[in-house]
């Protein structure tokens, strides 16, 4: 029961991660500002975490229907 929930959190953790000033400043400085390629990682990481939901959701839906 605990492997479903911490999905569902690091999921949205990491969905949450590439809007805060923190994480872009660092990615700024680490892509030399290319915005272009800062938005394509911004989307792999609501990808990734949209997966953990997901994986999340599905795990949750075994555990309480079996």
């Amino acid at each position: 029961m605990i492997l479903p929930v911490f999905l569902l959190l690091a999921g949205l953790l990491v969905m949450w991660q590439p809007r805060t000033k923190r994480w872009q400043s660092r990615l700024r400085a680490h892509l030399g500002g290319d915005e272009r390629r800062m938005k394509q990682r911004a989307n792999t990481f609501f990808l990734l975490g949209f997966a953990f939901v997901l994986a999340g959701i599905a795990l949750l839906y075994k555990v309480t229907m079996s």
